[in-house]
C-alpha cells in the first residue's frame, strides 16, 4: 500500500511539472529507479531460464520473491512470466507463471504486517506457492521417486534462491554501497552469477559449445588470476555446480572448474600466460579422468576460447576485477596487525626502563669514600681529646703497640654493646689514661655515629639496589607482556576493503591493515614492495579522499618496504625557539626538546640543569632525554615524571645534582593542554591579548623523592591563534617577570622565532645575563 502511495504521489508531481513546464523531466534519481526496474525485469526473464533436472526452473520464483511488492517486483514479475512462457513453453510455462502472480500477490497482500519484514517470510513463500502449483502438475508426471526427490529440490532451491538473492540486492536497497560487501553478499552474488550461467550454458554456438560454460570458465580464470587460490576455487566451485545443475549429470564441471581455479590461482603470481596455461591443462585433465563416462570435448573448446579471450582482456579491465576481488579477500589479520602495534609500545617501553636501569647502575657502581671503619672510632676520638694532652706522643707514639692492642681489646665489647664501659679497656691503659672519661665518652659518641652510619648505608644500600632492581624487572616484564598481551584496538573493515580495492586498481600489491589506535583515530599500516610512490605528498592526499579521513605519514623507522599512515590532525604548531649562553660559560646548562606523537600529542620539553656549565647540561640533558624517551613510549606524561623524580632524587645523591623540568602537552586533535612542572619558570599563555601566566610549587626533580612528589598540573584548552611561551628562569632574571607578559602580549607579528630572539636580547638588561636562557614560543593554527 505503501508502495503503491508513493506511486501515486511521484506521478501527481510527474504531471504537475509537465503541466507547467510543458515537457517531462526526468532527474537522476528517476533514471536510476528506472534502470533497476529495467534490471530486475531482464533478471527475472533470463532466471526463468535456468532449467535444472531437465525441466525444473524454480530460480525466476526466487527473483520474484526477493524483489518485493513495489515497482521493482511487479517489473521482474513481467520478466518471469515472459522467461517462464518463452523458455518452457505455454503448458508448463503457465505452472510457474501462476507461481510467480501468486508470489507477488503475497508479497503485495502483506507488506504492511510485521513478519513480511523477516527474511524468511518470502522464501517460505515462494517455496509454498512453488510447491502448491507444482503438486498438480507432479500428479500428472507420476509419483516416482525420482520425481519427488527433484521436485522436492526444486522447491527447496526455490526458497534459497528467494532468500540469497535478496542479500545479493541489499547492497543497493540498502544504499550503502560505500561500505563494501559483506562475505553473505559476496557469497550470495556468486549464486546469483551461477544461476544466471545456467540459462547462458543453453546458447550453444557450433553444435555443442556453450557461450555460458566458456563465459564461467572466463570468470574462473580471471578471479583466480586476480585473487588467487581462494577466491579461485570458491568461483569454480559456484559456477560447475550451476553447469552441472543445468546438465543434470555427475559433478563433472564442479569438479574440473574447481580444480582448474585452484591450479591458475597457484601460478597467478607468474603472470597471465602462467595462469592460463594451468588453467588449460588442468582443465584438460579433467576431462581425461572422465574420459570413461564420454569424451567431454566441448568443454576443451570452451575452455580454449576462455584462454584467449582472457589473455587479450585490457589490463584496466582486470585491475577493476582485481579491485572487487580484493575486496572480499582478507589477505591481512586486521588484530594481529594491531596487537603487533601494541607489542611494539610495549617494547619501546621496556627499552626506556632499561636506559634508566643502566643510568642509575652506573651512578651506584662508583665507590663511595670509607667511612666505616672501626678503626676510625679511636682515631677522631684521640684528634678531639688526646690533641693537647701531654702524654700524646708516649701513648701514641712510643707505647703505639700497646695502644693499640688495648683499644683492639676494648672494640667487640663496644661495638656489640652499642657503647663503651670502663672495664671494657685494661687497667694499665685506663689508669695511665689522664682524660680517659672525656676519652671514653668520645669514642661512645664516635661508636654511635659508626653505627648510624652503617645503618643509614645498609638502609640506602638496599634501596638502591630495590629501585634499580625493580626498574629492571620492570623492562623484563614490559618486555614478556609485549610477546603476550593484545589490545582491544578497533579495526575498520570498510576502510581496509577500501584501501586493498585503491591499491589493487594502481597495481601494488602488499598486506594492508587499517584500525583505531587508543585514542581513537585512524591507522593504516603497508607492507610491501613497490610503496614509494605511496609516499609522495600526492598520493597521501588521493587515500585520504579514498578513505574519507586526512591522512599523514608516521615518523618513519627506516624500513622501505613498509608504510605507516596515520590520521592528520587538524590543529598544527608553528615554533620558535632562542637561547643563550651565560656570560663565560661555553655550554648551556639548559635543554630543550620539541616532537609529535603518532597519537597526534605535542610535546615540548624544557630543562633547566643545576647552576651552569657542562655539568648542568649534562643533567638537564639527561632529563630531556630519558623524559622524551618514556614519552615516545606511550607512558603518560605524570606517570614518566614521578619515575624520573625518583631517578634523579636517587642519582642526586652521588652527584648532588637536580633539573627544573618544563612540559608541555598539547593535543592536536582536540586543543586540551596540559602543563607540568618540577621547580620551573611560569609560562605564558596568550589568547588575543591576554596573557595568563602558569606557575607552580614543586620541588625541581631530583631535589625530593617519595610519593609525595608529584608535579604540578595545569590544565588549558587552546585554539587557534593562541600562543604559548615556555622560559627558563634566566630570561626574567631578577626582576620581575612583568615586562615579559608585557613583551608577550604586545607582540604583534607573527613568527614565534622573531619572539623568542627578541626576549633573549631584552632579557640582559633585566639580569639575565648571569644565568644561562632559553625562550620558546608556540603558535597554534588550522591546518
Amino acid at each position: 500500500m505503501a508502495a503503491k502511495g508513493k506511486l501515486k504521489t511521484r506521478a501527481a508531481r510527474a504531471r504537475e511539472e509537465m503541466r507547467q513546464t510543458g515537457r517531462l523531466v526526468l532527474r537522476a534519481p528517476a533514471l536510476v529507479r528506472f534502470a533497476e526496474c529495467v534490471m530486475r525485469l531482464l533478471l527475472g526473464a533470463v532466471l526463468a531460464g535456468a532449467e535444472i533436472f531437465g525441466g525444473y526452473a524454480p530460480f525466476g520464483l526466487g527473483m520474484v520473491a526477493c524483489s518485493g511488492s513495489g515497482l521493482d517486483g511487479f517489473c521482474a514479475l513481467l520478466g518471469a512470466c515472459l522467461g517462464y512462457l518463452s523458455f518452457q513453453g505455454f503448458v508448463e510455462g503457465l505452472r510457474y507463471a501462476a507461481a510467480a502472480i501468486l508470489i507477488f500477490s503475497v508479497s503485495f497482500a502483506f507488506y504492511d504486517i510485521r513478519p513480511y519484514r523477516r527474511a524468511w517470510f518470502m522464501p517460505a513463500a515462494a517455496a509454498l506457492m512453488d510447491a502448491v502449483t507444482g503438486f498438480v502438475y507432479l500428479s500428472d508426471r507420476g509419483w516416482t521417486a525420482g520425481n519427488l526427490i527433484f521436485f522436492g529440490t526444486e522447491v527447496l532451491l526455490c526458497g534459497a534462491s528467494a532468500y540469497f538473492y535478496r542479500i545479493a540486492f541489499s547492497p543497493w536497497t540498502g544504499k550503502r554501497e560505500e561500505e563494501g560487501l559483506t562475505l553473505r553478499q559476496s557469497v550470495s552474488l556468486l549464486i546469483l552469477g551461477g544461476t544466471l550461467l545456467i540459462t547462458l550454458s543453453k546458447i550453444t554456438l557450433f553444435g555443442d559449445i556453450s557461450v555460458g560454460r566458456s563465459a564461467a570458465a572466463l570468470a574462473v580464470m580471471v578471479t583466480a588470476y586476480k585473487g588467487g587460490i581462494g577466491p579461485g576455487a570458491t568461483v569454480g566451485v559456484a559456477a560447475g555446480i550451476g553447469m552441472d545443475l543445468s546438465a543434470g549429470g555427475m559433478p563433472f564441471y564442479s569438479m574440473a572448474y574447481a580444480l582448474s581455479g585452484v591450479m591458475a590461482g597457484v601460478f597467478h603470481r607468474q603472470g597471465r600466460l602462467a595462469a592460463a596455461l594451468a588453467y588449460v591443462l588442468s582443465n584438460a585433465l579433467a576431462v581425461l579422468w572422465t574420459w570413461n563416462e564420454g569424451p567431454n570435448i566441448p568443454v576443451l573448446y570452451e575452455v580454449f576460447i576462455a584462454s584467449v579471450l582472457f589473455l587479450i582482456l585490457p589490463d584496466a579491465l582486470l585491475r577493476q576485477v582485481g579491485a572487487l576481488v580484493a575486496g572480499q579477500n582478507a589477505r591481512q589479520d586486521t588484530r594481529k596487525r594491531a596487537h603487533n602495534y601494541v607489542k611494539t609500545r610495549l617494547e619501546a617501553t621496556a627499552g626506556a626502563f632499561r636506559s634508566l636501569h643502566e643510568a642509575l647502575r652506573t651512578a651506584f657502581g662508583q665507590t663511595p669514600p670509607n667511612d666505616n671503619d672501626a678503626a676510625t672510632v679511636f682515631d677522631r676520638a684521640a684528634s678531639r681529646v688526646c690533641k693537647r694532652c701531654p702524654l700524646q706522643s708516649s701513648c701514641w707514639q712510643r707505647d703505639y703497640v700497646s695502644t693499640f692492642n688495648a683499644l683492639n681489646d676494648a672494640l667487640p665489647a663496644m661495638l656489640e654493646r652499642g657503647r663503651g664501659e670502663g672495664e671494657d679497656f685494661p687497667a694499665y691503659f685506663a689508669n695511665r689514661c689522664l682524660k680517659f672519661p672525656e676519652f671514653l665518652a668520645a669514642a661512645n659518641e664516635e661508636v654511635s655515629a659508626l653505627l648510624y652510619r652503617r645503618q643509614y648505608r645498609s638502609r640506602l644500600r638496599e634501596n638502591r639496589s630495590a629501585v634499580c632492581r625493580q626498574y629492571g624487572d620492570l623492562a623484563d616484564v614490559l618486555g614478556t607482556a609485549a610477546a603476550e598481551l593484545g589490545a582491544e584496538l578497533v579495526p575498520d573493515p570498510v576502510r581496509e576493503r577500501r584501501l586493498r580495492q585503491y591499491l589493487a586498481a594502481q597495481g601494488t600489491e602488499c598486506l594492508t591493515a587499517a584500525y583505531y589506535d587508543e585514542a581513537g583515530h585512524l591507522r593504516l599500516e603497508l607492507e610491501g614492495q613497490g610503496l614509494a610512490p605511496l609516499r609522495k605528498p600526492e598520493s597521501v592526499d588521493k587515500l585520504s579522499a579514498v578513505l574519507n579521513v586526512p591522512l599523514r605519514p608516521a615518523e618513519e623507522d627506516g624500513r622501505r618496504d613498509r608504510l605507516v599512515l596515520v590520521e592528520q590532525e587538524p590543529l598544527m604548531a608553528v615554533a620558535g625557539v632562542a637561547a643563550r649562553k651565560k656570560d663565560g660559560q661555553t655550554v648551556s646548562g639548559d635543554t630543550g626538546a620539541w616532537f609529535k606523537h603518532d597519537d597526534g600529542s605535542l610535546y615540548v620539553l624544557l630543562c633547566d640543569g643545576m647552576g651552569s656549565g657542562l655539568e648542568a647540561g649534562q643533567e638537564s640533558g639527561l632529563a630531556v632525554r630519558l623524559l622524551e624517551q618514556f614519552l615516545r613510549a606511550g607512558v603518560r606524561p605524570e606517570a614518566a615524571l614521578k619515575t624520573l623524580n625518583s631517578a634523579l632524587a636517587l642519582r642526586g645523591e652521588e652527584t648532588g645534582g637536580f633539573t627544573t623540568v618544563d612540559l608541555l602537552r598539547l593535543d592536536l586533535f582536540t586543543g586540551e593542554a596540559a602543563v607540568y612542572k618540577y621547580g620551573a619558570a611560569p609560562t605564558y599563555v596568550r589568547k588575543g591579548k591576554t596573557v595568563s601566566r602558569i606557575t607552580g610549587s614543586a620541588l625541581p626533580a631530583g631535589l625530593a623523592g617519595g610519593d609525595g612528589a608529584a608535579p604540578d598540573v595545569a590544565k588549558v584548552r587552546l585554539e587557534a591563534g593562541d600562543w604559548v611561551l615556555l622560559v627558563t628562569d634566566g630570561v626574567a632574571g631578577s626582576d620581575s617577570d612583568l615586562w615579559v607578559r608585557q613583551r608577550f602580549a604586545a607582540f604583534e607579528g607573527e613568527s614565534p622565532k622573531d619572539l623568542t630572539q627578541a626576549l633573549i636580547d631584552e632579557s640582559a638588561g633585566h639580569g639575565g645575563a648571569t644565568d644561562d636562557r632559553t625562550a620558546l614560543v608556540l603558535r597554534l593554527e588550522k591546518r
